[in-house]
C-alpha cells in the first residue's frame, strides 16, 4: 500500500474530511494568531499533528525544560551558591541532644515556638 504522506494532492483529486476538535478558547486564539505569524492555517497544524502521529505513532511530547541538559554540569556563581546556603540553613532543623525521647512533631512544634518567639 503506497503512503500519502507528505505528498500534495490537487483539490479535484481529494477525499478530505473534517476533523472537529475542542480547543480551549483562549488557547485556539493563541494558537490561531501564531499560525498567522507563521504564515500557516489551522488545516495545516491538522495535517502536520495526522502526519507526525502516522510517522511517529505517538503524540508529540512537550519539550521539558530541561531536555538537553542531561549530563552538562551547571556552574552556580557566588550568589547563587550563597542563596542556596542561606535556604539550607533556613530550612535545617538541629536536633537538640535529648531529642530521643521525643517526636518529630514534638521538636518541630519546639523549633516553629523557638522561631516565632524570636519574631515577636
Amino acid at each position: 500500500m503506497e503512503s500519502t504522506i507528505g505528498k500534495r494532492q490537487g483539490r479535484s483529486e481529494r477525499n478530505d474530511a473534517i476533523v472537529t476538535a475542542r480547543v480551549p478558547a483562549e488557547i485556539k486564539k493563541q494558537g490561531n494568531a501564531v499560525l498567522r505569524e507563521i504564515g500557516s492555517t489551522p488545516t495545516e497544524l491538522v495535517n502536520a499533528a495526522y502526519r507526525y502521529v502516522l510517522k511517529e505513532r505517538e503524540l508529540p511530547k512537550e519539550a521539558s525544560p530541561l531536555a538537553g541538559l542531561a549530563g552538562q554540569h551547571r556552574i552556580l556563581s557566588l550568589e547563587q551558591k550563597e542563596r542556596v546556603r542561606n535556604r539550607v540553613r533556613r530550612t535545617t532543623l538541629n536536633a537538640p541532644a535529648d531529642w530521643g525521647s521525643k517526636s518529630f512533631k514534638e521538636l518541630l512544634a519546639e523549633a516553629r515556638d523557638e522561631r516565632y518567639a524570636r519574631l515577636s
